[in-house]
């Protein structure tokens, strides 16, 4: 058996953090509003610009990105969102989930969002329906990242985990407080979990984002194993200047029905 050489093993190594670090450019510019200058992704990235632009340049090549002539800033093509598609169209996921989605939005009035559960270990939204209430301030991808302990929908899916997975997966993320609100103790998270475990919803109210409330609901199926799991989180948000904690929590009832009848009809049988 050839034995590799020191040589072959670094540039391995070297073409493996090159891939993460394109990714990772690839979410930093899918956050912006108007495109990122080549400083602010290197400043970002914590990179050289050297290497940064060499990325930059392999992924405009690839059709991942593009360079606006008439400013220089780079942006996102629809290459990524065409592929997201193509992979909700395989599972059908959009035809079985988006009328459900709609009646629950149009009922509330307000933001509905579905989270899926990927593998075992990331929770990513992939659908969004906005009621005739919706606020123009909450934009249905206003953050790429679901904070496991801010979001509704975070706290919804951790409370379906072992304590120790649901800690494992936290302590990867980070605790963050993004606002006063934010719960950071290990107390005050875990008893986020028992309040869905005992209740069947989750609320954040500006723990997330000032201003914003939301309530969120496990997506529980049983799958080809017979092992119950949750393989999504459905959320309600709203601005919090016209709908209190005590509102929110009044439409659990209609979101919980909502989230069982998708839970009944939901193409991904087997997760493994």
């Amino acid at each position: 058996m050839k034995t590799k050489s020191i040589t072959e093993i670094t540039n391995q190594a070297s073409g493996v953090v090159s891939m993460r670090r394109g990714l990772q450019l690839i979410e930093i510019i899918s956050e912006g509003d108007s495109g990122w200058s080549l400083s602010d992704l290197a400043r970002t990235l914590d990179v050289n610009k050297v290497i940064v632009l060499r990325l930059l340049n392999e992924l405009v090549s690839a059709g991942y990105i593009y360079c606006r002539s008439d400013n220089g800033l780079y942006e996102l093509t629809f290459k990524l969102s065409n592929l997201g598609l193509r992979k909700l169209s395989q599972t059908r996921l959009l035809d079985q989930s988006s009328e459900i989605l709609k009646e629950l939005a149009n009922a509330t009035g307000e933001l509905v969002r579905l989270a899926v559960v990927e593998g075992t270990s990331k929770i990513t939204w992939v659908l969004a329906q906005a009621g005739s209430k919706r606020s123009l301030q909450i934009d249905p991808n206003y953050r790429l990242e679901i904070g496991l302990t801010t979001h509704a929908a975070g706290k919804a899916w951790l409370s379906t985990l072992d304590s120790q997975k649901a800690w494992s997966l936290i302590h990867q993320q980070g605790i963050k407080k993004f606002t006063e609100y934010s719960k950071s103790t290990k107390k005050d998270i875990e008893a986020d979990w028992n309040f869905v475990q005992k209740n069947g919803y989750s609320i954040s109210y500006e723990e997330n984002e000032i201003g914003v409330g939301a309530i969120a609901s496990p997506l529980l199926i049983t799958d080809t194993a017979m092992v119950k799991r949750c393989v999504g989180v459905v959320s309600v948000g709203a601005p919090v200047y016209r709908t209190s904690k005590r509102e929110l929590q009044a439409l659990a009832p209609l979101l919980m029905e909502k989230t069982d009848a998708l839970a009944k009809i939901w193409p991904i049988r087997n997760l493994e």
